[in-house]
């Protein structure tokens, strides 16, 4: 008497090769890679290494997910001189470190291109939490300090690709351009400063 085998969701293309399903049920993951600063984000800062973690939900052809990040963005010099133009007086510029802390939302709609296999394109909405440091003096005198904390709006358009290992892990190759806003305020004074960067990376998806 032939055995009979399940065919449970164990695909999403149908080929019922063993594979993790990414068309529904829940999954978890943990990934890294990096991001590199664009226009004039990337005169002042250089690229830096992030680390995420996410929670996902698939529902068919749509993805849902919460994720926290963190990177940590290292300015290409941290002290910089310069010799103002048509005075003898000389500006120094400090730099520090730009730690920034992410929590977002995402949404992607997916396309099964072949068995096991798919693509999905969405975007990704949330905050970015940084510490933004910066001094400022003329021959030394009367220096100005900037440092401190700030929230920012954060979206991003994103592209990628998502296919399975084993029965319950999966691997996610994603590519997404970063929009968000520094506000710098000082007292009454205040400045908003738009950066963007391009980020590259990969995680690791367990579903259960």
């Amino acid at each position: 008497m032939a055995q009979r085998r399940s065919s449970r969701a164990l695909t999403y293309g149908g080929g019922g090769s063993g594979a993790v399903n990414f068309s529904d049920g829940w999954g978890v993951a943990a990934g890294t890679g990096v991001d590199i600063p664009q226009g004039n984000f990337n005169y002042i800062f250089k690229p830096a290494i992030n680390f995420n973690a996410s929670v996902y939900r698939f529902l068919g052809p749509f993805t849902a997910s919460l994720s926290l990040g963190y990177m940590n963005f290292k300015p290409d010099e941290y002290f910089i001189s310069q010799t103002i133009e048509g005075s003898s007086s000389t500006a120094n510029t400090y730099y520090a470190d730009m730690p920034v802390i992410s929590a977002y939302g995402g949404a992607a709609y997916n396309i099964d291109i072949a068995d096991n296999f798919r693509v999905y394109g969405g975007v990704n909405l949330g905050v970015y939490f940084t510490d933004f440091a910066v001094a400022y003096e003329i021959d030394g005198i009367d220096p100005f300090v900037y440092d401190k904390w700030s929230q920012s709006l954060y979206y991003a358009p994103k592209v990628g690709v998502i296919f399975p290992i084993t029965p319950k892990l999966g691997v996610s190759i994603e590519s997404k351009y970063n929009f968000f806003s520094q506000k710098l305020t000082l007292g009454d004074a205040s400045a908003k400063q738009n950066w963007n960067s391009l980020s590259l990376g990969a995680e690791l998806v367990f579903k259960f």
